[in-house]
């Protein structure tokens, strides 16, 4: 017969069963220093002075873990959040609440003091795998300033996510990343034209031209108005998010000289604006949006005002239909500045000039968009041949 099993039989100290001869069942609470959370842990001992000893090693933890003054890092990101999303454009803000939300959901209820790198680095190689690297690296880049401030409270002592580098990145692929050749940005603007008014809105196709001629990023060619055009230049100051206007991504105020075909499509826009006599004219935008837009854009933001700016959507469907007409690469707007900066490149045209041009800050930033098409790749070979075979010594 199965031997029947006895229950431990308490002893003088709480936390310490008899569990039979030589044999001590210790159990007790501790608190994890890094949550603050009370946990349970267990052991077993040969004699009542081990059991003893060993509960005390099992209930023991950082005393600082019971102080009320340290933080959680849920706590401290809400709060730093508060304090500094003020000064950031809502877009940027936008960007912040998601990286330090999903570092919440890692770090939440760790006290900020309690991070380390170890942690940091396991964190983001496992975002990692599901999620691109320039996302991660973003978060990242949002933890280091966060927690720079905690080493300047006197809340760190040290910034853990200042000692975790950043995940080696690709080169942008996809739409994003493709550059048009001079050829295929040729059948762009033919496409383009044929297009206008039949298959693609006129205003739409200008809008699509003025980007190509331009490089202008989506959001800035939205945010375009007719005050802008001064001494045949274009003056770049704002953008647009979510029909909400904002500064440039880099803040940074720049001009653009408006070339023959683009001060074409600016006054076919505007003689189409006051010839239809566009409801959007009071707004001073280059390209406002329908009425109907506008105000089915003010039911969904529950606002009484109408919003004359255009959805970022906008280009998306007529960018389909052009790219069929031209067969070229699939591509989106900011291939287009991807294109501008090559081309700019190829008339010999000086870096420092495409890069004010452009509102980039760094050349890093400059080489992101730069790629070489195949008439520089042979042109390049030609010239190894030349120099190697002797011609024109």
């Amino acid at each position: 017969m199965p031997r029947k099993k006895t229950r431990p039989k308490p002893t003088r100290v709480p936390g310490i069963w008899q569990d039979g001869p030589g044999r001590f069942l210790v159990r007790a609470r501790w608190t994890d220093p890094r949550t603050g959370r009370r946990r349970k842990r267990e052991g077993m001992a040969a004699t009542f002075a081990e059991a003893v000893s060993l509960k005390e090693r099992l209930a023991g933890g950082d005393d600082r873990a019971r102080r009320p003054s340290r933080k959680r890092f849920a706590d401290y990101a809400e709060q730093w959040l508060s304090a500094h999303g003020g000064r950031l454009a809502p877009s940027t803000r936008s960007r912040y609440v998601v990286a330090l939300a999903h570092a919440s959901v890692q770090f939440g209820q760790f006290y900020v003091d309690s991070i380390r790198p170890a942690d940091v680095r396991s964190w983001i190689l496992k975002k990692a795998r599901s999620c691109a690297s320039s996302t991660v690296n973003g978060w990242l880049r949002v933890l280091r300033q966060a927690l720079d401030d905690a080493v300047g409270d006197g809340i760190l002592v040290v910034n853990p996510a200042r000692a975790v580098r950043s995940i080696p990145e690709r080169r942008t692929g996809g739409r994003r990343g493709t550059a048009l050749s001079i050829e295929e940005f040729r059948r762009f603007l033919q496409a383009v034209e044929s297009l206008s008014g039949n298959g693609v809105s006129e205003d739409v196709a200008r809008l699509l031209l003025v980007i190509a001629w331009t490089g202008l990023r989506k959001g800035e060619a939205l945010a375009l108005r007719w005050s802008d055009l001064v001494d045949g230049e274009l003056r770049v100051t704002r953008s647009v998010w979510r029909r909400r206007e904002k500064a440039t991504k880099t803040d940074d105020p720049r001009r653009i000289a408006v070339v023959e075909p683009l001060a074409e499509v600016l006054d076919e826009q505007r003689r189409w604006l006051v010839g239809s006599q566009h409801p959007g004219l009071a707004s001073g935008l280059m390209f406002p949006a329908s009425p109907g837009h506008a105000k089915a854009g003010a039911r969904r933001r529950a606002a009484e005002e109408l919003s004359w700016y255009r959805s970022s959507s906008v280009l998306d469907e007529p960018l389909e239909r052009v790219v069929e007409a031209a067969d070229i690469p699939p591509i989106s707007p900011q291939s287009l500045r991807r294109t501008s900066e090559n081309l700019l490149r190829m008339a010999g045209v000086d870096q420092l000039v495409r890069r004010a041009l452009a509102g980039w800050r760094s050349e890093k930033a400059q080489a992101i968009y730069a790629s070489v098409d195949r008439r520089e790749r042979d042109a390049a070979a030609a010239a190894v041949v030349g120099l190697v075979m002797g011609e024109g010594e």
